[in-house]
């Protein structure tokens, strides 16, 4: 069989069981392997972290903003740790660009008890 038969044949599995209401993922998705499939035919790169995924690059080089581990990620934690009630998120791990705005919500540690 060559290639392209294997990947149509994939293909229709993975259609057949999202129909069938089996879970998908990334890898099973057919929506989203067929975009992946399209992006990589037109020369875009995939993305070099753990989200999986591709987009248009923007002077030869993937974009940062649409490296999911990136930057956005850690900044996605770091929202999830100041939005949670009693838990305490001391000054040295807010990034600085953000400091001064969430300074009611951060922890110094020499006032610490």
């Amino acid at each position: 069989m060559t290639p392209l038969g294997a990947t149509i044949n994939r293909l229709k599995a993975c259609q057949a069981a999202r129909a069938a209401g089996y879970p998908v993922s990334y890898v099973t998705d057919p929506a989203w392997l067929l975009d992946m499939a399209i992006n990589r035919r037109a020369g875009w790169p995939d993305d070099p972290t753990t989200s999986r995924g591709s987009a248009m690059p923007v002077n030869g080089v993937y974009p940062k903003s649409a490296a999911g581990d990136y930057g956005y990620r850690a900044l996605r934690l770091f929202a999830d740790r100041v939005n949670t009630p009693r838990l305490i998120v001391r000054e040295q791990e807010c990034p600085r660009r953000y400091r001064a705005r969430l300074a009611h919500r951060l922890t110094d540690p020499t006032t610490e008890v």
